[in-house]
């Protein structure tokens, strides 16, 4: 049986002035097609790839001065070095099994992973900084110069180290058996823990990046949604790992730890960036809006040619 098309559009204007008038699917829908007319995709993928670049380099530069300071083969060593990945749920394990390959570096290994850690960090920040702009519909005049990009990504990166110390501690505190409580409560303490250090994080993060003229509290919706959403990626991907993908390293080898983090880091860049647009649709009252309504993009260019 076939549906002629006119039954067709009838049923989609009807689905679609259905959504318009309930407020929470009107608000889900808004937020999707703001991402889509804000190239959220796009610089989602720009995030993974400078993402791709500063990882590697960041765990031989960890690797290399936690040996240092505690001992190649020291078992403070190592368990600081499994809490650290224990941040990468979905390839934390694999990276564990290869991290004998990160211990051999020398001197040049060492230069090299400083200036791609430099330039792949401050093109994740760049990156992050223009989508931030892009999403908030700022004109190209208001970009920040270079000195002023360059300022706001040290202190991103500054967040973003802050809050990987941070789990890596609380992961590092719950792994070590110091406190004597039943394993429920220490995973809800932990978990407690590291939300509220997402939660801060996220705040900083996006106040940075949202315009002045924003108030703080009007940011909080995105970063709750955003924080916890982190949150139970976490668990989910350690979740897929122990029951799902504990097949896939003996098949692929080093180049699914490679996929799993390319996947990994896009899921976290998008999750940001919807967060995002989350404080922009609230603040800016843009919704509701239609399933076939054309993007801001297209309705200026209509408005300009007529």
């Amino acid at each position: 049986m076939t549906f002629p098309p006119a039954a067709i559009g009838r049923v989609l204007r009807r689905l679609d002035a259905f959504q318009q008038r309930f407020r929470p699917t009107a608000f889900a829908v808004a937020v999707i097609k703001r991402n889509g007319d804000a190239r959220g995709s796009m610089y989602a993928a720009l995030i993974t790839f400078y993402g791709v670049l500063s990882v590697f380099p960041l765990l031989l530069l960890f690797i290399t001065f936690a040996g240092m300071i505690l001992g190649t083969n020291s078992a403070a060593t190592r368990r600081l070095i499994n809490s650290a990945l224990a941040d990468f749920p979905v390839i934390g394990d694999q990276i564990a099994k290869n991290i004998h390959a990160l211990e051999r570096g020398n001197i040049f290994a060492l230069i090299a992973s400083v200036v791609f850690l430099l330039w792949g960090a401050l093109g994740l920040t760049s990156a992050l900084q223009a989508a931030s702009h892009q999403a908030w519909h700022r004109p190209r005049h208001e970009e920040p110069n270079i000195a002023i990009r360059t300022l706001r990504g040290l202190g991103l990166l500054g967040i973003i180290a802050l809050s990987v110390v941070a789990a890596t501690v609380l992961t590092g505190v719950s792994q070590a058996g110091i406190f004597h409580a039943s394993p429920l409560l220490i995973r809800f303490l932990i978990g407690a823990a590291t939300l509220a250090v997402d939660l801060l994080a996220y705040y900083v993060a996006m106040r940075l990046l949202s315009p002045r003229e924003v108030r703080s509290s009007q940011l909080l919706s995105g970063v709750i949604v955003g924080a916890t959403g982190w949150l139970i990626l976490q668990n989910l991907g350690g979740y897929l790992i122990q029951h799902q993908l504990h097949r896939t390293t003996a098949i692929y080898g080093f180049f699914a730890v490679v996929l799993g983090l390319i996947f990994w880091l896009n899921i976290g860049a998008q999750l940001f960036l919807y967060a995002t647009q989350i404080n922009v649709v609230k603040v800016t009252r843009a919704w509701p809006r239609g399933l076939f309504e054309p993007s801001e993009e297209v309705k200026t260019e209509l408005a300009k040619s007529a």
